[in-house]
């Protein structure tokens, strides 16, 4: 379907401006009117101001003119003037929000774990995460989080080192929950909480995943699009300064900060950047040789193309989204790597319903991304929301798996 900012159009040329004139006016080039209007980008914040006064409206009246169709709720969504956001499942957080605000308490548990349980229960979040298992790090993140807390601060020595580290990485996995299931606010804190911990021993690598942590938080919150970008900019400065170029782990991490950053510049309407970032990511993968999950990453050369794909719908380039995605075989991501299998999916579902494909093959998409990680729909708050917004155009005949998928993620009754 094509995409426009009706009203916005509508107001210049009832002032009589062209599209160049408006340009010259805002001094502009004429491309980047025209992608304001076909909502591929949205006007920088310091653009504003000069756009409202040019074209007589106010600052309020301007942004509804940009929400009609808009950067922010184009992602997840089928596009237009009565696109809607699903509700998140809420209750999947409940028990992070339970933990976090008894967090200050003294913790109910008596002995202190050993560092090798806490290991392996802090290793199993991450992995049940990635296999798309979230009901189940939902229900485990509390009592993990309460082992590692109380396991830091009965420690000594190196013991206590090992055990912030384990504290930091539980607390990345429940940043990792609240990003998916649409909470800034929580993602944010929890990374905050990781990062906290990281810095305290040193570990650069934790800090540099915490980071990415922060990023994806900013990118749940409306209006922090640019804290998102700058806070993964400066991580990946950090690291390109210290790293060791041997060090897997490091190289790991600045590759996912890296991909991080060009879907951010594709959000907000900067292709040339987001395109010289994936091919930094590329060459990053390059040097790390092969496809792996250094630090719960996922980074590598297949994930690099997974974020080509993502980097194009986020761009409004549907048509590139689906070219791109034509030789990704995901099969070369380690085995537990669900979610971002999955992932491709629900890109083409969006680039599907807001493209030429229409919504049958969005719906075969969706149903895909099911069938891979069948959690992803009702815990992703973009899968919900496409879904949401598929159904309040439905044709039965058309998409007939739509209303039955809509029901297993629990949209509707």
């Amino acid at each position: 379907m094509a995409l426009k900012r009706h009203r916005l159009c509508q107001r210049r040329k009832t002032l009589g401006f062209s599209q160049e004139r408006l340009a010259e006016t805002l001094g502009v080039d004429r491309s980047t009117v025209v992608r304001w209007e076909n909502a591929e980008t949205d006007p920088q914040p310091w653009h504003r101001t000069r756009i409202a006064a040019a074209l007589q409206v106010t600052p309020d009246q301007l942004d509804g003119m940009l929400g009609d169709v808009s950067i922010a709720r184009r992602r997840g969504q089928v596009v237009g003037d009565d696109a809607k956001a699903a509700p998140a499942r809420t209750e999947l957080l409940d028990p992070l929000r339970a933990f976090l605000t008894t967090s200050y308490l003294p913790p109910a548990i008596r002995l202190a774990p050993r560092t090798v349980d806490v290991r392996r229960s802090v290793g199993q979040l991450h992995r049940l995460y990635q296999q798309a298992s979230y009901d189940d790090v939902a229900r485990q993140v509390p009592d993990v989080l309460s082992q590692a807390t109380v396991l830091a601060g009965n420690s000594s020595g190196l013991q206590r080192s090992t055990a912030i580290k384990l504290l930091a990485a539980a607390y990345l996995a429940a940043s990792k929950l609240a990003v998916k299931a649409g909470d800034g606010e929580i993602a944010l804190v929890t990374a905050d909480r990781a990062a906290t911990a990281a810095h305290l021993v040193e570990d650069k690598a934790l800090a540099g995943v915490a980071a990415y942590q922060a990023s994806c938080a900013y990118l749940r919150l409306s209006g922090h699009m640019h804290e998102a970008e700058q806070t993964a900019l400066a991580s990946i400065e950090q690291l390109s300064v210290r790293q060791r170029v041997d060090d897997p782990d490091l190289l790991s991490v600045r590759g996912a900060l890296t991909l991080l950053s060009a879907v951010v510049a594709a959000r907000l309407g900067r292709s040339d950047d987001a395109n010289s970032r994936l091919a930094d990511a590329e060459r990053l993968a390059a040097n790390l040789g092969a496809d792996g999950n250094r630090m719960w990453t996922a980074f590598g050369p297949t994930n690099v193309v997974i974020h080509r794909v993502s980097v194009a719908v986020d761009a409004g380039q549907y048509d590139r989204a689906f070219e791109v995605s034509k030789p990704l075989d995901t099969s070369k991501l380690p085995a537990g790597l669900v979610s971002r299998r999955a992932q491709v999916h629900l890109d083409l579902a969006v680039a599907s319903a807001a493209g030429n494909e229409g919504p049958s093959l969005a719906v075969l998409h969706l149903l895909e991304a099911e069938r891979v990680a069948p959690e992803t729909i009702s815990a992703n708050i973009h899968a919900r929301t496409l879904v949401t917004n598929l159904l309040s155009k439905e044709r039965r005949s058309a998409t007939p798996g739509l209303r039955p998928l809509a029901m297993r993620a629990g949209l509707i009754s």
